[in-house]
């Protein structure tokens, strides 16, 4: 059975509880590196939603563009 995913909101909150445990300290190093591993998978999955979410926003900006180009063009021939 796979383990689900985490959304951005999950992982990033994760994320953070995870960072003030280890800064608190007091933990053994079996337990901090444990963490340290969960943290940093964490994060690749925090970087890699931001990314795909850069991605749509660059298309939908070339769409809006797309469109205003070819208003200003419709609107040139008139």
């Amino acid at each position: 059975m796979t383990e689900k995913q985490p959304t951005y909101n999950e992982a990033a909150q994760r994320l953070e509880a995870i960072v003030a445990t280890l800064e608190r300290g007091g933990l053994g190093l079996d337990e901090t590196l444990k963490l340290y591993e969960e943290g940093a998978a964490l994060l690749k999955t925090c970087q890699a939603e931001l990314v795909a979410a850069e991605g749509r926003l660059n298309e939908l900006r070339l769409e809006d563009l797309e469109q205003e180009l070819q208003t200003q063009e419709a609107e040139n021939q008139n």
